[in-house]
């Protein structure tokens, strides 16, 4: 019997990284935001027509986010609204009973997508102490970068699929059909190439409270956010110390009491 899964997004379009996860196991899939960027303009009906065609099932029971909503949370340390949003997802994960769950990776690179990790994380290990549920798997996959391209024999604990000449042809397709990335995916394809799409590879997780990953003194996003205000196309930066920090610690339950 297949295992029950749930893909749990930052925003609309990670799915196609998970393009084969998805046909093969037909997740539930909760996704943080809309998409919808600062034109306003959702992905969510774009996303959800993907996942209706793997035989995947959207989760709309919770709130979805627009993403000036999620940003003006994080920038007014609304970490209430954080909260409640973590409880909603868990009890979900509760009620569903989910054998693994895959999310996006702590990478660094976009706030909303690090908040997905942090969610995750942090309601896994509450359903570990406090509802002794410690069989969940817990798998990531990058956005940032090339997927992993490891076999399964070197993926040690983790997951990989290799997709067939045929669904390496829909994935593709899939891609190229999903207007709103189109820029996105041939930035990718041309960085990349094609065939590195080939494999999908999830990490297992094993360290439940990690805040960061990457080697540079700033995450991505903040250097990223500093040009854009040096430019005069932000007014204010999202930083990791000020505004991301305190959002890990609280979805992680560290160095704060519940709320």
């Amino acid at each position: 019997m297949k295992p029950k899964t749930a893909l749990i997004i930052g925003h609309p379009g990670h799915e196609l990284r998970a393009y084969a996860f998805i046909k093969k196991y037909k997740p539930d899939v909760f996704i943080l935001t809309d998409g919808s960027g600062s034109n306003n303009t959702s992905r969510i009906r774009q996303s959800i027509k993907l996942l209706d065609s793997l035989g995947a099932k959207f989760q709309d029971s919770i709130k979805i986010f627009t993403d000036i909503e999620l940003y003006n949370i994080v920038l007014e340390q609304d970490l209430s609204e954080i909260f409640s949003y973590k409880n909603s997802l868990k009890d979900m994960i509760i009620k569903n009973k989910y054998d693994v769950i895959v999310g996006d990776a702590l990478e660094g690179f976009n706030p909303t997508h690090d908040i997905c990790r942090y969610l995750i994380n942090g309601i896994i290990s509450d359903l570990s102490i406090n509802h002794n549920l410690t069989a969940i798997l817990n798998y990531d996959f990058v956005l940032d970068s090339a997927p992993n391209n490891v076999s399964f024999d070197d993926n040690i604990e983790g997951l990989s699929l290799k997709l067939s000449d045929e669904e390496f042809k829909m994935k593709i397709n899939a891609a190229m059909s999903y207007p709103e990335l189109k820029y996105e995916v041939d930035i990718a394809i041309e960085k990349y190439g094609k065939e590195v799409f080939l494999w999908e590879s999830f990490g297992k997780v094993t360290d439940l409270n990690q805040i960061s990953n990457w080697s540079d003194v700033k995450p991505y996003y903040e250097e990223f956010g500093e040009k854009r205000v040096t430019e005069g196309s932000y007014s204010t930066i999202i930083t990791f110390e000020k505004h991301i920090k305190p959002i890990a610690e609280l979805c992680l339950g560290i160095n704060n009491n519940s709320m």
